[in-house]
């Protein structure tokens, strides 16, 4: 083919495909955008912003069906105008490299267009929108409560609250905090949960743990650094004319923990970021460090981090468990604050169950469990002796102590030689984590599974993670190089058909091209989510989905390969 004709061909089918691929990008942005902007009341500026962040990616996704449409019409208006006859007897063959080559160098153009914009700038511009879409968390709580009168919230790494309100209104910022927002409720009641159950179970019920009622509340929603994803959102909320009190209350009437306030401060609660980690967001530079190096992933931090935690939970607690069974008899603590504390169990050894050292008199038999507080200075020694106590602590890593919490039941103070008796009573104090507990952390996620004495659990919770984290970021690659391919199989296919049906119909175009662009990205997006397919409980009989994700992914390339080899072998014939 001739400079001139190729020139004549390629600006037609450029002329198309930007007209296409504009007015598919901006249909596609407007319908994704609906929810968000109904969800998140933005203002008029922020959905420029959503607007501006979409059209990237929805005009990378816009290229095949546009790249398939364009060369059904142009070609297609050359054969219902005899064109391609004209073509022919001037000895140019009906192949890829003749007729079709404008075709194939378009269809190779908007490709790596495509591998450019999904490996960069579609995930730093996805990225924008969703950070846009989530930044007026203070206009989202008043549109829930105004909906719903409530809005949930998690707290990062802490039990979840939901709070319930009359009527919300976002106040004007305060000028010397202009990126913290302020939302004045009325008839106000915060509900916070226990996680113990959900940590265990995500299908199990929430069990509340802690009751505020307030006349009114003002919550105060103060941003992390701009740029720092990661950071958490505090939560603030100065609480009026109200009522705090426990769900349940243990031991005598004057025990309860209640009572009015006038006023009070709500936290402050640190938020988990709305921003889901997503391997869309990443680059293609991300996704390789990310499967190299799996502990990057905020997912793969907080399971390894609660594991972790578990294990240094366990091992603590089997080693005073040891201690207090054989050895000396007893454990001892070096509190933080200088107080020395013992604690002896009574005649039933000493068992650990759900995170908890639990010391038991004999049943029937005299309180027998002891807990010694040795204070510096001329200050008394309390002695507490109880029916039952149960220890926990809660391991800091980064300071390397442990947060001890003993409950004791049915105990009496004993001190200078006068008794106070109590149904239930709680002593804390913070020690220094010992070696041995302390090196669990800081390992990678590798090392962590490979260990000999993993629990099964840990093994397989760790496990589940990994290879979910695996398949998605797998999954992700190959589908961005199997829809930037498209785009040339597409092209080519587009050339096969406008040819064969000999019509410059928009319309008609659109319908005969439409079928197989969808169904090559349909099988994209569902390849992905069969890769991403791993249940919470991996069972031995369970297979990895990636091979057969992988699968899907590609095949709809295959089925467009061939659709295109069978209509050029056709073409030749004509």
């Amino acid at each position: 083919m001739g400079i001139t004709l190729f020139w004549y061909v390629f600006k037609n089918l450029a002329k198309v495909f930007l007209m296409a691929s504009g007015v598919i990008a901006g249909i596609m942005s407007f319908g994704g955008l609906l929810k968000p902007l109904m969800d998140n009341g933005l203002d008029l500026g922020q959905v420029g912003k959503m607007l501006a962040y979409a059209m990237p990616a929805m005009t990378t996704y816009s290229y095949p069906i546009a790249a398939l449409f364009a060369c059904t019409v142009v070609y297609g208006r050359l054969a219902a105008e005899n064109e391609v006859t004209g073509f022919r007897a001037a000895g140019i063959s009906m192949g890829p490299l003749g007729l079709g080559f404008p075709a194939l160098v378009g269809g190779v153009i908007v490709s790596l267009a495509s591998l450019v914009a999904l490996s960069w700038i579609v995930p730093a511009a996805s990225m924008g929108m969703e950070r846009t879409a989530v930044s007026n968390l203070g206009q989202i709580m008043v549109n829930r409560i105004t909906q719903q009168h409530q809005i949930k919230l998690d707290q990062a790494g802490s039990q979840p609250l939901t709070i319930y309100a009359r009527a919300a209104q976002l106040e004007p910022p305060d000028p010397a905090h202009p990126a913290d927002q302020i939302v004045t409720m009325t008839g106000v009641s915060i509900v916070t949960f226990d996680k113990t159950a959900t940590d265990k179970d995500k299908n199990a019920l929430a069990v509340p743990e802690e009751f505020y009622l307030a006349k009114t509340a003002r919550a105060y929603i103060q941003q992390p650094p701009e740029g720092d994803d990661a950071a958490p959102v505090q939560f603030v909320a100065t609480l009026s004319d109200g009522l705090k009190f426990p769900r349940q209350v243990t031991g005598r009437q004057d025990a309860a923990m209640q009572g009015g306030v006038k006023t009070q401060q709500f936290g402050p609660f640190p938020l988990e970021s709305r921003l889901k980690e997503n391997t869309k967001f990443m680059d293609i530079k991300t996704l390789k460090d990310l499967q190299e190096f799996p502990e990057k992933s905020k997912r793969m931090q907080t399971s390894l981090a609660d594991l972790v935690r578990s294990d240094q939970q366990d091992k603590y607690l089997r080693s005073l468990q040891t201690e207090m069974a054989g050895g000396p008899g007893f454990a001892q603590f070096s509190a933080a604050g200088g107080d020395r504390y013992t604690l002896m169990p009574g005649p039933v050894p000493p068992r650990v169950e759900r995170n908890r050292l639990v010391l038991e008199s004999a049943r029937g038999g005299p309180e027998a469990v002891r807990l010694i507080q040795t204070r510096g200075g001329n200050l008394p020694s309390l002695e507490w002796v109880a029916r039952e106590a149960r220890l926990r602590a809660y391991p800091d890593s980064e300071r390397k102590t442990l947060a001890v919490s003993v409950e004791l039941q049915d105990a009496t103070l004993h001190i200078e030689g006068e008794e106070n008796a109590r149904d239930s009573l709680e002593r804390s104090f913070t020690v220094t984590m010992p070696t041995d507990v302390s090196a669990i952390a800081g390992q990678t996620v590798k090392q962590y599974i490979s260990r000999p004495d993993l629990p099964a659990t840990s093994a397989q919770k760790l496990g589940r993670n990994l290879m979910k984290q695996n398949n998605s970021v797998i999954s992700e690659m190959h589908s961005r190089i199997s829809f930037a391919l498209s785009c040339v199989v597409l092209t080519l296919v587009g050339y096969g058909l406008g040819v064969m049906f000999k019509s410059g119909n928009y319309l008609n175009a659109f319908a005969v091209s439409i079928v197989p662009a969808l169904v090559s990205i349909v099988l994209v997006v569902t390849g992905q989510h069969i890769c991403e397919n791993v249940p919470p409980d991996i069972v031995k009989s369970f297979h990895n989905p990636l091979n057969l994700g992988l699968a899907v992914i590609w095949i709809g390339n295959i089925a467009v390969t061939i659709l295109a080899f069978v209509l050029l072998t056709r073409l030749r014939r004509m």
